[in-house]
């Protein structure tokens, strides 16, 4: 999870089995336009009605997360299905997740770096 900010035990093992069942229903869709979607961690809101989807992709960002927003209601649709146990199911936004891009930009530069210093 992205940091424990007063998040209880309950909160985080929801998010944990929405990350789960999000990705593999994700990796199921037909839908060409999600192609290269990875769910990267699930942050829920304090009354577990909302669960924000990180997500990392390949293509198009933009339009990827448009089509994800897109097909939220069915997503959580077949969470609904999947886990009756769940007293309700969350409303899903997903979003991209920046964080692997600034990981990757720091390692670039670290590079750099070492090869100036190397010449």
């Amino acid at each position: 999870m992205r940091g424990n900010n007063g998040t209880s035990h309950r909160t985080e093992r929801v998010a944990s089995m929405i990350r789960r069942d999000v990705s593999v229903i994700v990796d199921s869709l037909s839908d060409p336009r999600v192609h290269g979607v990875t769910v990267v961690d699930v942050e829920m809101s304090r009354d577990l009605r909302n669960a924000t989807v990180f997500v990392t992709v390949d293509g198009n960002d933009e339009s990827v997360i448009k089509a994800l927003n897109g097909c939220a209601g069915y997503i959580r649709h077949v969470l609904a299905e999947e886990n009756s146990e769940m007293r309700g199911v969350p409303q899903l936004k997903f979003v991209l997740d920046k964080t692997q891009g600034y990981y990757e930009r720091i390692e670039q530069v670290i590079k750099e770096i070492h090869n100036d210093n190397n010449d």
